[in-house]
């Protein structure tokens, strides 16, 4: 696996990490429902969605 490659990994779920603590916190706090939602779908896109599209790319 390239470095470019693995370190962007890293990258999106450390984000996806740190967006799905944002939407803990929003929760917690009593924020609106909308700002939790949309941090929480984020945080899935980062943690999921975009590793597994770049493991694809290098694999294929």
């Amino acid at each position: 696996m390239p470095t470019a490659i693995m370190i962007a990994t890293m990258s999106s779920v450390f984000l996806g990490f740190a967006f799905f603590t944002g939407a803990f916190t929003s929760y917690s706090y009593g924020k609106p429902g909308r700002l939790t939602w949309s941090l929480f779908a984020v945080a899935v896109l980062l943690i999921t969605v975009i590793p597994v599209v770049l493991a694809i790319s290098v694999a294929v």
